[in-house]
């Protein structure tokens, strides 16, 4: 076993690459994390806010397919390199999505939806960066 390289994945490895991987697949554009950053934007005074929105959006995009290339490198080759990259981009990801809460007069309903995408986002990268499963003893 190299440093690079884990032992076999445990179930809740398993759930939370597959979780990550539909988060991931969410942040493709237009992703809750973006919208949460645009709707800030829109809401503080900066002048260059277009600009700021399309920044957003492909930052959204690149911690989707960071999320999406990290799930398959930890599935498939069991990469530790790789389950860290993942649980790197949820807590990014989650970081933009919490942008939302600084952001007063929105229903009731968004607080909701980004409380709960955050919370997924925490479980993700517990459950992603849990110790995996022990190698099988040699007979």
């Amino acid at each position: 076993m190299s440093p690079v390289t884990g032992s076999q994945l445990s179930h809740r490895n398993k759930v939370g690459l597959v979780v990550a991987g539909v988060l991931g697949l969410t942040d493709l554009p237009p992703s809750p994390a973006a919208l949460a950053t645009m709707l800030f934007l829109w809401e503080s005074q900066i002048e260059p806010v277009d600009l700021l929105v399309l920044v957003g959006f492909v930052a959204a995009a690149v911690l989707g397919l960071t999320t999406i290339v990290g799930v398959v490198l930890t599935w498939r080759r069991k990469s530790r390199i790789g389950a860290r990259a993942v649980a790197a981009a949820r807590v990014i990801s989650a970081l933009m999505t919490a942008s939302v809460f600084l952001v007063q007069g929105q229903p009731a309903a968004m607080f909701m939806v980004a409380a709960a995408l955050v919370i997924l986002n925490i479980i993700t990268v517990i459950l992603v960066m849990s110790r995996p499963a022990a190698p099988p003893l040699p007979s």
